[in-house]
């Protein structure tokens, strides 16, 4: 089972010198990085509303996987599912 939140959670997220997400904090507790899974980006929406996101598949040294992203057009990050 998932849990997809209709409104992506804003997270912080520490990345490294190429903007690989290499920890993030959620819900006041520090998720380590253990490994990317996938990454891809999401273009869509130009000639309306403009949606330019990129996603990773993350699983962390704390057990969870989860899939976040960076809004490319803000620079801020989200979380948008967990997997149980």
């Amino acid at each position: 089972m998932t849990r997809l939140w209709e409104v992506s959670e804003l997270i912080a997220m520490e990345v490294d010198a190429t903007g690989a997400p290499l920890r993030f904090r959620w819900r006041e507790q520090v998720h380590p990085v253990e490994h990317i899974g996938k990454r891809w980006r999401v273009d869509l929406g130009w000639w309306h509303v403009h949606i330019w996101r990129e996603h990773y598949k993350l699983a962390t040294e704390t057990g969870l996987l989860v899939i976040v992203y960076r809004d490319l057009l803000t620079g801020q990050w989200y979380l948008q599912r967990l997997y149980d």
